[in-house]
């Protein structure tokens, strides 16, 4: 899965029952683009059949719109195209939430006439503005068998030592490990022996949108580490620098 860019308005289906333009930031005089989340526009598409009623959404919110509005965390979800609020008419909003954890959506908020959903890895439901945590909706997920490479984190930190010359090569991260490592991004180290375990790890955790893991940090590579650093509170800049947090998250270090 990948984040796509349209222009604002643009009329193109991106499921069977939703246009590009429906998830269009709406603030005014603020932006021209909108991102979505290609996973998010499946969550809803299934949503959408499953109810067989329209879904009607909010979605992208620019930063200058996000900045704006009440409540909203400076790093929401909705800034990235990765969230929606959303509501169907005659259906209650905790029967939506309920169908959402059912078919895997991992960020849910049950509020009194809408549901946030939205595309992050770790679990987090809550209730109502006051962010009430929630550990169920009543809806058990259904097991999905999704082929995922047996890559456990000491297997990781061995490849990652091995790739960027430490000395000490026995699979557990510290200091040493942490300063030998390089930058790994599209434009710096593009092809390196570490951005293949990186791709490994990645995918193992599943963020499976990274792809085969060939070497290469390419648009994929970059849209899956941008979403892990999202997830895990680091800089989100789809970029694996030198001795950073990124790094730091990966290797289990913090």
């Amino acid at each position: 899965m990948a984040i796509k860019v349209y222009k604002k308005g643009d009329e193109q289906k991106v499921a069977t029952n939703f246009r590009a333009r429906e998830f269009d930031c709406q603030g005014k005089g603020c932006c021209n683009t909108t991102l979505v989340d290609e996973r998010l526009v499946e969550y809803l598409q299934k949503i959408r059949d499953h109810f067989g009623k329209p879904v009607y959404l909010t979605a992208y919110r620019c930063k200058t719109h996000n900045a704006r509005t009440p409540n909203a965390a400076p790093n929401s979800y909705h800034v990235y195209g990765r969230a929606a609020d959303f509501h169907i008419n005659g259906v209650a909003p905790a029967e939506i939430a309920k169908y959402a954890e059912s078919i895997g959506v991992k960020g849910i908020g049950l509020y009194d006439s809408f549901v946030h959903i939205d595309t992050r890895e770790s679990k987090s439901f809550w209730y109502g503005h006051g962010q009430q945590l929630r550990t169920t909706f009543g809806g058990a997920p259904k097991v999905e068998e999704t082929k995922k490479e047996a890559y456990s984190l000491g297997k990781f930190v061995l490849d990652v030592q091995k790739a960027c010359g430490v000395a000490q090569l026995d699979g557990k991260a510290g200091p040493v490990t942490l300063s030998r490592t390089v930058t790994l991004s599209a434009r710096k180290n593009r092809t390196h022996a570490a951005v293949k375990a990186v791709q490994k790890r990645l995918f193992a955790l599943g963020y499976t949108e990274v792809g085969e893991a060939d070497g290469t940090a390419g648009a994929k590579f970059t849209s899956a580490v941008a979403h892990f650093q999202q997830d895990n509170g680091c800089k989100v800049d789809g970029e694996v620098t030198a001795g950073n947090k990124t790094w730091m998250k990966l290797l289990g270090m913090i």
